[in-house]
C-alpha cells in the first residue's frame, strides 16, 4: 500500500527502483507487486530510459479494495468452518462482517491517502 500511495503522490512517470528506495522495500517484491497491479489496470508501466510507472486511473477513481483484492485475492470473505448450512446465525454474522468491510474498502479511494 505505501508503494501505490508514493506513486499516486507522484507526477509523472516514477521507478520502482525509486519508490523501493524511498519506501525502504525490495525490489523484487515491487516487481512481483506491481505486475498484480498492471494486471488489475491499477497501474501501468512504460519501458526504456526514461520509463516507469503510473497510476492507469485517477487517484480518486482507485478503490483500497481493488488494490487489496489485485495482491491478496478474496482477502476477507469467511464462512463459517462448523457448519454447512448457509442459514446458521454464525454465517449470518461472518456475512455481516464481511459486508462492512467491502463497504468500508469501497468507501476509501486512493486519494483519500495522499492527503
Amino acid at each position: 500500500m505505501r508503494a501505490i500511495v508514493h506513486l499516486a503522490k507522484k507526477s509523472g512517470l516514477v521507478s520502482l527502483a525509486e519508490i523501493a528506495k524511498q519506501e525502504h522495500l525490495s525490489l523484487a517484491y515491487l516487481e512481483r507487486i506491481f505486475a498484480l497491479l498492471k494486471k488489475a489496470n491499477i497501474v501501468t508501466s512504460f519501458k526504456g530510459t526514461n520509463g516507469g510507472y503510473a497510476l492507469a486511473r485517477k487517484a480518486e477513481q482507485i478503490k483500497v479494495s481493488e488494490i487489496i483484492q489485485a495482491l491478496e485475492g478474496s482477502l476477507y470473505e469467511l464462512k463459517c468452518g462448523a457448519c454447512h448450512v448457509g442459514g446458521c446465525s454464525v454465517n449470518r454474522v461472518w456475512n455481516r462482517l464481511y459486508d462492512q468491510i467491502n463497504k468500508t474498502l469501497n468507501s476509501i479511494s486512493l486519494k483519500s491517502l495522499i492527503k
